[in-house]
């Protein structure tokens, strides 16, 4: 018997519940792993909470990303041995999820974990990464030079885009509602940290980039702050939207996109089904680790069992970097 995290409707964190199930063996095409660490997203509040674009069946499981040990492969799989260390492309799958001590994955959905990290560090790497990656390199075409915004930069992903700011040799600007993670952000590497409701952003953002602007924002929140963000860019700046973390009605901000011809474009991580673009993003995160330039952040472990008290911990923000669930 295994033990796994199920929910039977959406709510609060108190819905999940920790089952012990027998998992059956791995089916054509499906990889068995025996689970390590479980990298804990924001999405996966959403998704509990019945928020997700994506609804939660009945039982749901939870979790989009983990790193482990093959533990058995199923009929026609020939890219992985049992005994091999890897990661799961962050993807959602509310059936299974990655909440367990032993989970199936199609092998499409699998992938070798990185020697440079330990299996730990890989449970917390590659969704930020990939995130990161997708939002500041696919769609915003970040360049050395450039200055990047980041909100909610004291996140995983906004770790990861802090490092890989600076990896390509961007100005990185860390916006922050919480002024106690003000000066760890200036030590993971902003060229400036802003604090919500305290700093002048505009100004800011002007001083740091020379006068130009942000030529990229990378925002997870959207909302009512948005035309403030877009008063900081640079003419033919690019807006990257990666989440709603908000909830709030986005105002388009007509004036300054006429003034300076800015341009808004969505980043959503969906790379299990873009394999090409896959390989491009785990390659450059494969030279950027290499080069000592990214390392995730772990802020917490909490054991499976107290997958509850892990999800109040990250409704509560107090985070800078990933919280982990340990098998």
């Amino acid at each position: 018997m295994t033990r796994v995290v199920h929910f039977y409707q959406p709510g609060p964190p108190e819905v999940q519940r920790i089952e012990d199930i027998e998992v059956p063996a791995p089916g054509a095409g499906e990889v068995q792993i025996r689970v390590a660490a479980i990298g804990m997203n924001r999405s996966d509040l959403l998704f509990r909470a019945g928020q997700h674009p994506m609804k939660p069946p009945v039982p749901a499981g939870n979790g989009a990303e983990a790193a482990g040990v093959v533990e058995a492969l199923g009929p026609g799989v020939e890219a992985f041995a049992v005994g091999d260390a890897v990661s799961v492309v962050p993807h959602m799958n509310p059936r299974g999820g990655t909440y367990g001590e032993l989970i199936n994955v199609r092998a499409t959905m699998v992938m070798p974990s990185s020697p440079q990290l330990s299996t730990r560090e890989n449970g917390a790497f590659w969704a930020s990464a990939l995130t990161a990656f997708g939002g500041l390199v696919d769609v915003g075409g970040l360049v050395a030079g450039d200055t990047v915004v980041i909100p909610a930069a004291s996140s995983s992903v906004g770790v990861a885009a802090i490092q890989i700011a600076r990896f390509i040799g961007a100005l990185p600007v860390a916006l922050t509602r919480r002024a106690d993670k003000a000066e760890r952000l200036r030590q993971l590497g902003a060229a400036r940290v802003l604090v919500e409701g305290r700093d002048d952003y505009t100004a800011a953002v002007m001083e740091v980039s020379g006068g130009r602007g942000a030529r990229v924002v990378f925002d997870p929140v959207a909302g009512a702050g948005v035309p403030r963000l877009a008063a900081a860019m640079a003419t033919r700046g690019i807006y990257v939207l990666y989440g709603a973390m908000s909830g709030e009605m986005t105002p388009f901000p007509v004036a300054e996109a006429f003034d300076k011809l800015l341009t808004m474009g969505i980043f959503r991580l969906d790379y299990v089904n873009r394999p090409d673009e896959l390989a491009r993003g785990r390659a450059f995160l494969d030279a950027a680790l290499a080069a000592g330039h990214l390392k995730p952040l772990i802020d917490r472990e909490f054991p499976l069992a107290r997958v509850v008290d892990a999800h109040h911990y990250m409704a509560a923000n107090d985070q800078i970097g990933k919280i982990l669930l340990i098998p």
